[in-house]
């Protein structure tokens, strides 16, 4: 019989080279933030595997609500009130970012409670939503969150902040989903809470289902606690600008329709309502 030596030390590089490789296969996820003012970081993220059309990368903002300002504009309160679109928003509210707010009915009136600079637009909850972005409390100083709603709380949150939007729940603190499973995909816009209490923005450049990205999500390990759903879509659009740096995501997956819309209009949906981030 004859004897083989192993070569340890190959079989050691290639152990080494191996686990390099999952370690930076384990890390990918990460996201680069890059800093657009104190408080605000913008990263690209990919969702591959959970993208039904389109491309599979995702917008994310991260706002630090004690140093970063989040406001909800209503073309109502405007000199010249119409809806516009996202790029006149960016430049009408003078933000760094400004994305689609929740959902509005045909005559643009809003789905839900919605509360600009602590006057109401909309004060008739919405019976099915159970979420709302909030921020700057009404007693002072700054602030900003993703709340988790029972219906007898919706008058009482909109009583304690000056910036509300109410929509629905993604998932909860629990992990639980709170959508339904379907094959219905589009654009989507999802804002989020961390464990250190920033928000995070997702607008997507694909199209996804709403379980698809909540999964995502939630195995993205950005330490989030509970998500909420904006407007999708056409309408799930997020625009920013800071020195040299500009990104825009337009909707072009309408869950109606089988292909995405004319690129030559991408940016030209008009919305009602928006979500501006600012720095203090």
């Amino acid at each position: 019989m004859i004897s083989r030596r192993l070569p340890i030390g190959r079989l050691a590089a290639l152990v080494a080279v191996a686990v390099g490789a999952i370690v930076i296969a384990t890390h990918s996820w990460a996201p680069r933030w890059r800093p657009l003012a104190p408080g605000i970081d913008f990263a690209l993220m990919r969702a591959d595997r959970f993208c039904r059309r389109g491309s599979p990368d995702v917008a994310v903002l991260r706002i630090d609500p004690v140093r970063a300002r989040i406001a909800v504009h209503h073309y109502s309160r405007l000199p010249d009130p119409r809806p516009l679109p996202v790029t006149e928003w960016l430049a009408t509210t003078r933000a760094i970012a400004v994305f689609n707010a929740g959902q509005y009915y045909p005559d643009y009136g809003y789905m839900g409670i919605l509360v600009s600079g602590g006057r109401p637009i909309s004060a008739k909850p919405h019976p099915e939503f159970r979420a709302a972005l909030v921020a700057e409390p009404v007693g002072g100083g700054a602030g900003a969150h993703v709340l988790d709603l029972a219906p007898e709380s919706l008058a009482i949150v909109a009583q304690a902040w000056r910036e509300v939007a109410q929509s629905f729940m993604l998932f909860d603190s629990d992990g639980e989903l709170r959508v339904r499973h379907t094959d219905q995909d589009a654009n989507r816009t999802v804002v989020g809470e961390d464990r250190l209490g920033h928000l995070l923005v997702f607008t997507t450049e694909g199209s996804y289902t709403l379980w698809d990205l909540a999964q995502w999500l939630k195995e993205s390990r950005l330490g989030l606690v509970h998500a909420m759903s904006m407007d999708g879509g056409l309408e799930a659009e997020m625009c920013i600008r800071s020195g040299r740096f500009a990104y825009a995501s337009f909707g072009h997956w309408n869950p109606r329709a089988s292909r995405s819309s004319d690129p030559d209009d991408a940016g030209r949906v008009p919305l009602p309502a928006v979500i501006s981030v600012s720095a203090r």
